[in-house]
């Protein structure tokens, strides 16, 4: 009949759509948390940016760092992880077990400095699995060694080990300290043997300074006075009065405001006579 015709296609048409959401309805591994059995070090996890974790941390972080392992025998026994000053500063240690079920009995913490920490466990631990952080007494201690008493239980997976793991707080690198500013050369003027005005021109394009310093070559000179006139026409009179030797400089000058542009240096000094002729003055800035 004609409207059963019609109606077996649009029958059709739901159940297909039906079928592919219960499909996208399962739940996959990873929803199910199927990701939970994997083992690292105590406490440890994925320690990079993702898509729900944002910007890795930029101050100090807490790192777990291997001090050590042991191969346990059968029965009580005690064994002693050495560790030693230049493994650095730890908060936290913790313990795990591999290849055999161990019970830890006992821990003995000994430090560089200070009375050591006794720390009862009294805890089975099966292989691939550890203890529970153990803070260490007085924050960051430097670790000499550490004693533990345990008990391993025979069976077909032979013997145990037991590994000994440390917090370490790690401190970001301080940043660098700024470049030290180099003095570079603005300008130079012969010094004639009586008194003398120079103009050098600087100019924008040398770029912006906050101190600048005289510099006398091939003869003595003395600086009678100094003015400045910055990019913006406004001058600056700056004391000096000084003598300045063959290869000499003056102290560092300042000038107003921090960081101006120098249109040009005005100089007033005179060269002392001498058999080696006339003076040259240059003037540095940074």
């Amino acid at each position: 009949m004609l409207w059963r015709a019609l109606l077996t296609p649009v029958v059709a048409l739901l159940t297909t759509v039906t079928l592919i959401g219960a499909v996208s309805a399962q739940p996959r591994d990873y929803d199910r948390g199927g990701d939970r059995g994997r083992h690292g070090p105590p406490g440890a996890g994925p320690n990079r940016p993702g898509p729900d974790r944002g910007p890795p941390v930029r101050g100090p972080q807490e790192v777990w760092e291997l001090l050590g392992e042991q191969a346990v025998g059968f029965g009580v026994d005690r064994d002693v992880i050495r560790v030693g000053r230049r493994e650095g500063f730890f908060s936290k240690i913790a313990l795990e077990v591999r290849d055999n079920e161990v019970e830890i009995l006992d821990l003995k913490v000994f430090f560089h400095r200070g009375p050591p920490q006794d720390v009862r466990v009294r805890q089975r631990i099966r292989p691939g699995d550890r203890t529970r952080p153990i803070d260490l007494v007085g924050g960051e201690r430097v670790i000499d060694r550490i004693e533990i008493v345990y008990r391993s239980r025979p069976g077909y997976r032979g013997r145990a080990k037991v590994a000994v793991y440390g917090v370490k707080l790690v401190r970001p690198l301080p940043p660098p300290p700024p470049p030290v500013a180099r003095w570079e050369e603005l300008g130079c003027s012969k010094a004639g043997f009586l008194p003398n005005k120079d103009v050098i021109r600087v100019g924008r394009r040398e770029g912006r300074f906050s101190q600048i310093q005289l510099r006398a070559f091939r003869n003595k000179v003395h600086i009678l006075n100094l003015r400045v006139i910055y990019g913006n026409g406004a001058p600056d009179d700056i004391p000096v009065k000084s003598e300045i030797r063959d290869g000499g400089e003056s102290r560092p000058l300042d000038l107003k405001g921090n960081g101006r542009f120098i249109d040009s240096v005005e100089l007033y000094y005179v060269a002392q006579p001498s058999f080696k002729g006339s003076a040259q003055v240059c003037v540095f800035g940074r």
